[in-house]
């Protein structure tokens, strides 16, 4: 079944996969629904002089409807952002080598289907919103 970001619980899916994928390693994030088709997730972060994280924000859009598995592969994209910037490994964010070192082992290991840019065809669009940004 499908259902739009704003019908998952992101928090209880985020403190789920923190534990499974990330040891609880990361401080709770805040999050936001996004209304537009260009980004399925985005991850912004802001560091003090040192590059420790000093706040995080993590969007999913509303855009399309998603199957619960879409979901948690966007969801768990953004995460694996979030470890290497908290672990500052990647501070910039990128798709470099740690990222898809980190998206492989957990594609490997927990049969998720994590990517690097995801295709949107046959997504389904979501009927309620229809709010362009």
């Amino acid at each position: 079944s499908y259902m739009n970001a704003e019908k998952f619980d992101i928090g209880f899916k985020f403190i789920d996969y923190n534990e499974l994928f990330f040891e609880c390693e990361l401080p709770f994030p805040n999050f936001e629904v996004i209304h537009t088709s260009k980004d399925l997730g985005r991850i912004s972060c802001e560091f003090d002089d040192y590059y420790n994280i000093t706040r995080v924000t993590i969007s999913i859009t509303d855009y399309y409807d998603f199957t619960e598995s879409q979901f948690d592969n966007i969801l768990l994209h953004e995460m694996i952002h979030y470890y290497l910037a908290w672990t500052k490994k990647d501070v910039k964010l990128s798709h470099g080598k740690e990222f898809k070192e980190m998206m492989r082992r957990f594609n490997k290991e927990y049969k998720t289907n994590i990517q690097v840019t995801t295709n949107v065809l046959g997504f389904k669009r979501n009927k309620i919103n229809r709010f362009e940004i």
